[in-house]
């Protein structure tokens, strides 16, 4: 299989920024996204065709070297010519003094490390931003990889509170992205490849197979560069990072409430919360989820690995390392071989949310939802059943009207009984009960029998199976 460029799916992005710099005047831009998602290719895709450029990669340097090595380069790409070390307040004075006369381009790549540097950067950029902004012509780019640091550059206590001009999220790929990166992978296939890897552009430039066995064996291999990429950007990104190891090896298990979480990994329940926040607001490897119907105070929230590859590698990859090490490579292949369906589902479920989602912004849904996510909840006044759980349900608050969804990744058909159950089990879910409209869907892997057909015409059910989550997401 040829190995595709990662720029693919970022026309939005691109039409987004080439927007914003055609309009000549001063503008501020944060790109901000974990590693391995492009964005450093997508500033090289913008930068195609533009001659008055200036791209900084912010080194790990102390301050005197790092402002040495910024004149260095503004000198070099933009001929602004400084005396001996210039301080922070003379290099944004005088780069705002040479964009009043052209428009200039400068990107700050891992823009966040300045804050370690020093943080008076921000201060002297501010200034000069408020000073100078109306006469200038400066675009300038701003991105970063850790996501909790940026965030922070840009808050409300942030001397660049309210500076920036527009921000571009970058965010992994979607499932339907795969058709443009596989087109002649068949839909099946392309689930089971975001399953593993993801919609990680660095990751998805590994798949070379169209095999199954293939794609598995080389996230096993020690030669490969995916065989222990999570361990070394956690390494990278983190100190504690055994900690966090365990935390996302319980996670990747099924352990799933934050109190469970903490006793799997061996941490107070009064310290899990902090860990948590990080692998959510910092690193974006976490999701924290509470039912859909519930309110946002609702304590019932569980965490789940935002990140296919990482999940599948802290399901499979880690704890067997000392398996693996040993070249014992048949044995981890037989247990992710047997286990892998299993594992598909939840995926399969976030690809259903993906397609209702596409459908409602094509207004191909009975109505339009506000909100979609997992349902789960107590079967109220049944004395010995456990809580019920619905794969997915999307409401508007508005209208009073509930999808209530069922995503089944298995080789055999689904039958009446599958449906039936959905809307047993929606009778006890607590949300505008008695004054709402209720409608039914059901996303089957391998279709349905001719008798759910018929059950689900009576009731008004919708049906969709893998043919029509292509047709809709390419």
């Amino acid at each position: 299989m040829t190995i595709k460029s990662e720029f693919i799916n970022r026309e939005n992005e691109l039409g987004y920024i080439e927007n914003e710099f055609s309009k000549k005047d001063f503008r501020f831009i944060s790109v901000i996204g974990r590693r391995r998602l492009g964005k450093t290719r997508f500033l090289e895709q913008f930068l195609k065709g533009k001659s008055k450029y200036c791209y900084v990669l912010v080194p790990e340097l102390n301050d005197e070297d790092t402002r040495m090595e910024i004149a260095r380069v503004f000198y070099e790409k933009l001929d602004i010519a400084f005396l001996g070390l210039p301080s922070w307040d003379e290099i944004f004075e005088k780069l705002f003094i040479k964009s009043q006369k052209e428009q200039v381009i400068v990107l700050f790549d891992e823009f966040q490390r300045l804050s370690r540097i020093n943080n008076s950067v921000f201060s002297y950029l501010q200034k000069h931003i408020d000073k100078s902004a109306a006469d200038s012509k400066l675009f300038l780019v701003v991105s970063g990889s850790s996501i909790g640091m940026m965030h922070q550059i840009f808050e409300y206590a942030s001397p660049l509170y309210g500076r920036r001009t527009g921000q571009i999220p970058f965010d992994a790929f979607r499932f339907d992205a795969l058709s443009k990166w596989f087109p002649n992978l068949p839909v099946e296939m392309r689930v089971y490849v975001y399953t593993i890897y993801g919609g990680t552009p660095k990751y998805l430039e590994e798949v070379e197979s169209a095999n199954l066995q293939e794609l598995i064996v080389k996230t096993l291999s020690r030669t490969s560069v995916l065989y222990n990429e999570p361990e070394v950007l956690l390494k990278t990104e983190l100190k504690e990072s055994n900690t966090y190891f365990n935390i996302l090896k319980n996670i990747a298990s099924g352990v799933s409430k934050s109190s469970e979480i903490a006793t799997a990994s061996g941490i107070k329940a009064t310290s899990i919360d902090y860990y948590l926040n990080i692998l959510i607001n910092d690193l974006d490897l976490v999701k924290k989820e509470i039912p859909v119907c519930d309110k946002p105070s609702s304590r019932k929230a569980i965490y789940r690995i935002n990140d296919n590859f990482f999940r599948f590698w802290f399901r499979f990859v880690y704890p067997s390392f000392s398996e693996l090490e040993i070249g014992n490579y048949e044995r981890v292949l037989g247990k992710i071989e047997n286990e892998l369906d299993t594992f598909t589902a939840p995926i399969f479920e976030d690809i259903s949310k993906q397609f209702l989602l596409e459908m409602n912004r094509q207004d191909r849904l009975p109505f339009t939802f506000e909100k979609i996510g997992l349902q789960w909840g107590k079967f109220r006044g049944e004395p010995g059943k456990n809580n019920y759980e619905i794969d997915l349900a999307a409401i508007n608050n508005s209208t009073k009207e509930i999808l209530f969804c069922e995503c089944k990744w298995q080789h055999q058909k689904i039958g009446p009984d599958i449906i039936a159950d959905l809307m047993n089990k929606a009778r006890y879910v607590q949300w505008y009960n008695g004054d709402r409209k209720e409608y039914f869907a059901v996303i089957s892997r391998a279709g349905f029998t001719q008798k759910a057909k018929e059950f689900a015409e009576e009731k008004g059910v919708l049906l969709f199976d893998l043919g029509d989550v292509e047709r809709v997401m390419g």
